[in-house]
């Protein structure tokens, strides 16, 4: 049997997932098959930062997420009984500032929901045999858990199937690995501690590590790291409760396990993430230590990045040089990744006197300062990450005098930047800007300073729309208040927040991507940048 599809994606776990619903919701629905399980409740990935919760709110999911988790504020670290450091994780630049801890299971529950809401059917029980790419697709044999064969012509195949991805293998992508040599054994464990669940806890012994995540319904997550790269393959209480001991002034009587695992960390960076019609994301692309909790994040990004482009090359509406895009601007962010997961996982769990020595000075030294401590917050939440370098963005901005209304520290997000929520009122009340953005495609913002004249801002969005040439919506935040004429897609900007928090003297425009970074800005009312950067996208009406 020959069945087609226009995206084929292997792997429904977070990443795959992802990506699935960005493409569903700009109207391609992909083909997605797993070799696991529908009921697979596998949850090693814990943390859901920042940037992901954005993300997640622009899929409609973020506030459920924060239902079925717990939030978090700060990371405490601890030597025994004496607190080395504290780190406030909600000192970053978003409308979400925590990290939430949510079993992986639960994320994939609801990412599951809302891909099925939008038609997208996950296929169970079903692998990845072999595949054979060609100019214009890939031919892909499936094997499916009843033993039934199946060839599936794509038009393209997406490995989002984990470290050991079939898909990178049958492409022969090649990957760079090291063995960390660090073992560690995790699991969800019922226990009575005096611990306030509104942060991590981590503990660092002589002989490695234990932290601890507060979880759902009353539960502690612990992950502990092993004297060596050798941890019993079903970690049992006592495990747990021996660790806990040697480590920690905590209670050790652990109890009521509820899930238990063990991995030695180990690392991989694919060395491409296209080739051709084939590429790769999450895990499939970059595996790292579970220190810093970014994996599962990473890769969710990875297909948020993904995503619009792909959906503009399988409709029709851009080349298929666009995907370039893809690896140009998230193998480095990877690399990064990877990078300094490595280096903080050989930091943590370093035993010899002078590493524990070294790692007890830097985090008191961390500590107190605050502005270390904000850049690390912004890191962790993944909002330093940019796309500056990529071909994709630009900018025609220049420093113009200030105004009486303007903050001048704020310069506004440069091209390739994150975009950064605000609110602006329309004629039903305050809107967050996050949510005027919500809308599947490119956004032109204008920001219109002191215009207010209707025939002006009328005159201004034809112009705005002619542009755009039906790649998205167009919206105007005027520093006065409404026009007395109801005009759509107007807001007001009565205390210069949005102004300000977007470095705007004098009109501008602000063209965001789908992906919420800034694709092109200017601070004039020249609408021809705009129809260039769609040209430079490779984009058609």
């Amino acid at each position: 049997m020959t069945t087609k599809a226009d995206v084929l994606i292997v792997g429904a776990g977070p990443t795959g997932l992802v990506l699935a619903i960005d493409l569903a919701r700009r109207g391609v629905i992909p083909r997605i098959i797993d070799a696991g399980r529908a009921d697979h409740r596998e949850s090693r990935a814990v943390s859901i930062v920042a940037r992901s919760l954005e993300m997640l709110d622009d899929l409609g999911l973020a506030q459920a997420a924060i239902e079925r988790g717990v939030p978090l504020h700060t990371l405490n670290f601890y030597q025994g009984t004496t607190a080395l450091a504290e780190m406030d994780v909600t000192a970053v630049d978003s409308p979400f500032p925590l990290d939430l801890c949510i079993p992986q299971w639960q994320t994939v529950a609801l990412l599951r929901e809302r891909a099925e809401e939008l038609g997208v059917v996950i296929e169970w029980g079903t692998r990845l045999v072999g595949q054979q790419a060609g100019e214009h697709g890939v031919s892909v044999e499936l094997g499916h858990e009843d033993g039934r064969g199946e060839r599936c012509e794509t038009g393209w195949l997406i490995g989002a199937d984990g470290a050991h991805s079939a898909v990178r293998e049958t492409a022969g992508i090649t990957r760079e690995r090291a063995d960390l040599k660090r073992g560690f054994i995790l699991g969800d464990v019922a226990v009575d501690w005096p611990l306030t669940r509104d942060r991590f806890h981590v503990y660092f012994g002589k002989s490695g590590l234990v932290a601890v995540f507060p979880m759902i319904g009353g539960y502690w997550r612990i992950l502990a790291s092993t004297p060596d790269d050798q941890p019993p393959q079903t970690p049992g209480l006592d495990d747990f409760a021996a660790y806990v001991a040697e480590r920690t002034p905590l209670d050790s009587r652990v109890r009521d396990l509820q899930w238990s695992s063990s991995f030695v960390a180990r690392e991989s960076l694919a060395d491409r993430l296209r080739q051709g019609r084939i590429l790769l994301a999450g895990d499939a692309a970059h595996s790292h230590s579970p220190v810093g909790g970014q994996g599962m994040n990473t890769g969710m990004q990875d297909a948020y990045n993904l995503g619009w482009k792909l959906a503009l090359v399988v409709t029709g509406r851009a080349e298929e040089s666009l995907l370039d895009s893809y690896e140009a601007e998230r193998w480095p962010v990877v690399k990064a990744v990877v990078d300094a997961t490595s280096a903080t996982t050989k930091a943590a769990t370093g035993s010899t006197l002078v590493a524990r020595r070294a790692r007890r000075h830097a985090l008191r030294l961390f500590g107190r300062l605050n502005p270390v401590q904000q850049r690390l917050s912004n890191a962790f939440g993944e909002h330093l990450v940019h796309y500056r370098d990529s071909d994709l963005v630009f900018e025609r901005w220049h420093e113009s005098q200030a105004r009486a209304w303007s903050d001048i520290a704020c310069t506004g997000p440069e091209a390739g930047e994150l975009v950064r929520d605000v609110y602006v009122e329309n004629r039903e009340g305050p809107v967050a800007l996050r949510h005027i953005l919500r809308t599947p495609g490119h956004h032109l913002v204008l920001f219109a300073a002191d215009t207010t004249d209707s025939a002006t801002l009328a005159a201004w969005r034809v112009s705005a729309h002619e542009a755009m040439a039906g790649h998205g919506e167009v919206h105007v935040i005027t520093r006065g208040h409404l026009p007395h004429e109801p005009m759509d897609g107007v807001f007001a900007d009565l205390r210069s927040e949005a102004h300000n928090r977007y470095g705007v003297r004098r009109p501008s425009l602000y063209l965001i991507r789908p992906d919420k970074y800034v694709g092109f800005r200017g601070d004039s009312v020249d609408f021809a940048p705009v129809s260039d950067y769609f040209r430079a996208l490779g984009a058609r009406p």
